[in-house]
């Protein structure tokens, strides 16, 4: 079995900036992460004995860093985002007889 190790920092990517990027490669590895010190350690694996991509660490360092961008405008754009979908509902509300002008 193919194993490959990352360690990330967790003081430079939250649990969950590392718990989204490594999930992107679960239809490929199998994916496993644990916590050691102030790391995240992630480990991908390749049952059927083929080597992991070469490219790996440079394709997971990107999406790190996408995921990371993600997280930031998520919690940026916090309060539009409800502000849209509160909108959106009241909108989509039915006709009441109280709203309906005769």
């Amino acid at each position: 079995m193919e194993r490959s190790h990352y360690f990330v920092d967790r003081s430079l990517y939250g649990d969950e900036v590392v718990a989204r990027a490594a999930h992107r490669y679960t239809g490929i590895y199998d994916v496993e992460m644990r916590v050691e010190g102030d790391s995240l350690i992630v480990a991908f694996s390749s049952e059927d004995d083929v080597a992991v991509a070469s490219g790996l660490h440079a394709q997971f360092s990107r999406d790190l860093l996408d995921e990371r961008l993600r997280a930031l405008v998520r919690t940026e754009t916090q309060g539009l985002q409800q502000e849209l979908v509160r909108a959106a509902l009241n909108q989509a509300q039915p006709l009441t007889r109280s709203n309906v002008e005769i």
